[in-house]
């Protein structure tokens, strides 16, 4: 009877250490999911973090190399008022996309001007016609032969500009800015912002990707400190864009003689048309808004490359591994 009391005992022990065991394992195993399921994947991160980069680097590079981030067109019904009330005569041609103004000398057809809807970006500034429309359109003997497609405010060679008759460069010394239009001024700076950009956008890739080959926290910190600069300056740009025709003065003859929006003449025959410039709309195109996502992709980036420093600082290397 001793015995059988004794093994009993025992039977009941074991039996309760098993019981506190199995508790135990539970306890824990569901411990360790619950963190699992909570703690950050870094590779996940990772690849999450490389691909939002990749999208905000190529939205921000396609919106400043695009030549859509404003478009001008005429306001037809507005124009003809304008010329009717101050005695022109205006004839449109190819669906009433362009206007043709003629001088008030009939025999001086070379003073001809046309009305033309154009699209501009950051570097350029294009007629917005099709290619047949625009060949159509030289084979007008009024219309100024030596005029090409796009400008690019940043040759200072006759051969980029819309009209070609001894026009100026748009960029000039400091001493000369107090005569350009401030739409024009606030252009170039523009230009200077998003020239900044790409050059922090490049530098970025290249220290970004020595951080996650080299598992280089530091570096890795660094790529999001640049990318937020990036798009600090890409919101400059865009701020720049939208506000620079906010800002305006009458313009001079001088004006005139360089390229103005919307008209193609020869040099100083686009002041004809300068009592119908009432009539122009200025709206931003697609480049415009996809320089807005790309500032905003940008943004997101930036915080993901810090978070995963952090990562990076409190796991294991051998977690980026696959």
């Amino acid at each position: 009877m001793p015995n059988q009391s004794n093994n009993n005992e025992q039977d009941g022990v074991n039996q309760a250490s098993m019981a506190n065991t199995t508790l135990a394992n539970e306890a824990g195993g569901t411990c360790c999911c619950s963190r699992l399921c909570l703690a950050p994947q870094p590779i996940i991160f990772l690849l999450l973090t490389l691909l939002m980069t990749s999208s905000a680097t190529a939205m921000l590079c396609a919106a400043i190399m695009t030549d859509h981030w404003e478009h001008v067109s005429w306001n037809k019904t507005v124009l003809e008022k304008l010329t009717n009330f101050s005695g022109q005569n205006l004839s449109w041609i190819f669906n009433d996309k362009v206007a043709i103004l003629p001088p008030k000398d009939a025999s001086n057809v070379r003073q001809t001007v046309f009305l033309v809807p154009m699209n501009g970006g950051i570097w350029t500034l294009c007629i917005d016609l099709e290619p047949d429309d625009m060949k159509l359109l030289k084979k007008l003997k009024i219309f100024p032969q030596s005029t090409v497609t796009c400008i690019n405010y940043l040759s200072d060679t006759d051969s980029n500009i819309i009209v070609l008759e001894e026009l100026e460069s748009e960029w000039q010394p400091i001493e000369m800015q107090a005569t350009l239009q401030p739409h024009l001024r606030m252009q170039n700076l523009s230009i200077s912002c998003a020239l900044v950009c790409l050059i922090i956008l490049g530098s970025a890739a290249l220290v970004g990707t020595f951080g996650v080959c080299q598992r280089q926290i530091s570096a890795v910190l660094i790529t999001g400190v640049m990318y937020l600069l990036a798009a600090l300056f890409a919101l400059f740009t865009l701020m720049i864009i939208h506000f620079k025709r906010q800002q305006g003065r009458p313009m001079l003859d001088s004006d005139f003689y360089g390229t103005v929006d919307g008209v193609v003449a020869l040099r100083g025959a686009s002041k004809a048309a300068q009592k119908l410039l009432s009539a122009r709309i200025f709206v931003t195109s697609w480049s415009f808004d996809l320089g807005w996502g790309g500032v905003v992709l940008c943004s997101i980036s930036s915080i993901l490359w810090i978070f995963l420093s952090k990562i990076m600082r409190y796991n294991p290397i051998s977690a980026f591994l696959i």
